[in-house]
């Protein structure tokens, strides 16, 4: 087996590694996509809106009863049947929309119960099955560390540049390359820790520093002032006293 093939047959096996990385990524992508479905009955009854369905229903029996009124009015000439005809088509109408669509909110409730046990069922096979993903995983992971000598399992997704350094001849072996890899990465994270600990100084003005730190000659000139006057003070009292005796 040559060094390339080294190199492909590891990628390979990196590959159905993260296949089943995936796998268990989908796994728990699917439960929560399912989740979506689960509803309350608060839900379905808002998005079933009852007061409007109830509302088109007697609207519906509202334009029978009227119809009804003047075809029984024209028929008969009598404006009491045909008003006796509008009002039972009209409150009969009116009963059976409501009862109707108080029958189709309870079915709507019913069905979405169903649509929850059969979802909350299914979420449940998708978690039982996680854990065989992660031990498949797990287990593959293991082997992967003893069937690949030449570089760490845990830098797999350097494979495609120990690939390019065996192709373009800048290593004779798979190890020369996992080695000149590990060198790359230690100078990045070398370079990335001292541009961190680089701080930026700050140049200060003149005025700059005197408003943080005060004018230093000034607060010199003041300490000194003081101990220039007490020398003179001590010269002249000397005086004094000679002059005396």
């Amino acid at each position: 087996m040559t060094e390339l093939e080294r190199v492909e047959q590891a990628a390979e096996y990196f590959r159905r590694y993260h296949q089943m990385e995936a796998a268990i990524v989908q796994n728990r992508e699917n439960q929560d996509y399912l989740k979506t479905y689960i509803h309350d009955e608060e839900y379905v009854s808002k998005n079933f809106d009852l007061t409007k369905n109830i509302t088109r229903g007697i609207g519906v029996s509202a334009g029978a009863g009227v119809l009804l009124f003047l075809i029984f009015w024209a028929l008969t000439s009598s404006v009491i049947v045909g008003l006796v005809i509008g009002l039972f088509a009209l409150i009969g109408g009116s009963v059976f929309a409501i009862c109707l669509q108080l029958y189709r909110l309870d079915a709507a409730k019913q069905h979405q119960v169903d649509v929850n046990n059969g979802i909350t069922e299914r979420i449940e096979i998708l978690k039982s099955r996680e854990p065989l993903l992660i031990k498949t995983k797990d287990d593959y992971y293991a082997g992967l560390e003893k069937r690949i000598d030449f570089m760490s399992v845990s830098d797999m997704k350097y494979i495609d540049e120990i690939r390019r350094m065996i192709v373009e001849n800048e290593a004779e072996t798979a190890e020369d390359a996992a080695a000149l890899l590990e060198q790359k990465l230690l100078l990045e994270q070398f370079n990335s820790i001292m541009e961190k600990s680089e701080v930026e100084m700050k140049i200060y003005t003149d005025a700059e520093n005197k408003e943080r730190f005060g004018d230093q000659l000034e607060m010199i000139k003041k300490k000194r002032k003081p101990l220039f006057g007490s020398k003179k003070k001590e010269k002249k009292e000397k005086k004094e006293k000679k002059k005396k005796k």
